[in-house]
């Protein structure tokens, strides 16, 4: 008797290095409940590099990202710069020390790894902006735009188009 193979869409699961030595329970159970409901292929990268290459040759994959906040914005920026953030929802697992994980809690990703690896699979996706400045650098997350106590007298006209750009792209939770 064969083993049945899950029905869900096939999945590209980048497992950040950082994650696994971390906690790599919370990366063993998140990699069983992705595989269990999808059809898996595992990334583990050791550098950047490995990570970028694997995200563009992924092919009708979706990308999921086990790991902090910081493996999250090394796949949004890969994924923008290859022109194929709105092709497909990004799903992240967020594993790391509580305050790498910043922007996935106002992201709104389940902390927990069952809960976010069955967001992953089966969760709702939901577009967000993404703000790009002329120079192709991109913002996601807290923005702060410092000011004094004081406005100018003469406002000096800033440029105009600097960041007037943004995309939008969708996570899973």
């Amino acid at each position: 008797m064969s083993a049945q193979q899950p029905a869900g869409e096939p999945l590209l699961v980048v497992i950040d290095r950082t994650a696994r030595t971390v906690d790599g329970e919370s990366v063993r159970i998140a990699r069983d409940v992705l595989c269990a409901g999808a059809r898996v292929k595992l990334c583990l990268p050791e550098t950047p590099e490995e990570m970028e290459r694997a995200l563009a040759r992924r092919g009708r994959r979706r990308p999921v990202v086990v790991g902090d906040d910081r493996a999250l914005l090394a796949a949004v920026r890969t994924l923008h710069r290859l022109r194929e953030l709105q092709q497909d929802a990004l799903a992240l697992v967020p594993v790391g020390p509580h305050q790498a994980l910043a922007l996935s809690r106002t992201l709104g990703v389940p902390q927990d790894a069952v809960a976010a690896a069955r967001a992953a699979l089966a969760g709702e996706e939901r577009n967000l902006d993404l703000l790009q400045d002329d120079s192709g650098g991109i913002v996601v997350g807290a923005l702060r735009i410092p000011g004094g106590g004081r406005v100018p007298a003469p406002a000096v006209p800033v440029e105009a188009d600097r960041y007037d750009r943004y995309d939008l792209w969708r996570i899973k939770h």
